[in-house]
């Protein structure tokens, strides 16, 4: 039998062209398919849901369960409860975010403009539902 010497093979230069199409097409993809960063309102409904969180997990100044579930008891209860809840919330929030936490029986903190928006979480305790609205002017 005898023996072929001459092999089929690919010319280098098209090689190099395919890779550097695919790395070309790898950068390309790389720009097209970043994740967008939060739009500023999901950015604010994150804040709001995470000071109702903490403001939940305090012991009140008074008689209950949590800061939140005492400032829901009674408008006497909420009046004991509003200095430490406009304390701590402005401890709890971003230096320049504002917040204002609305119950049955007051609200604490100003309220928000009305051409800016704000993020909103809300949280359920046994005999209300409390509203937290965030904003930055």
């Amino acid at each position: 039998m005898a023996e072929r010497t001459d092999r089929g093979q690919l010319a280098t230069s098209l090689v190099e062209a395919t890779v550097g199409a695919l790395l070309l097409l790898s950068v390309v993809a790389g720009f097209l398919w970043v994740p967008v960063g939060d739009a500023p309102d999901a950015r604010l409904d994150r804040h709001a849901a995470d000071a109702l969180a903490v403001l939940d997990a305090e012991p009140p100044a008074g008689t209950g369960r949590s800061r939140l579930s005492a400032a829901c008891r009674s408008p006497a209860a909420f009046a004991t409860e509003r200095t430490e809840l406009a304390a701590r919330l402005d401890a709890v929030l971003p230096a320049a975010a504002f917040g204002r936490l609305e119950t049955p029986y007051g609200a604490v903190g100003p309220a928000p403009p009305a051409a800016v928006s704000a993020g909103t979480a809300t949280r359920s305790t046994g005999r209300c539902v409390l509203s937290l609205r965030v904003w930055v002017p």
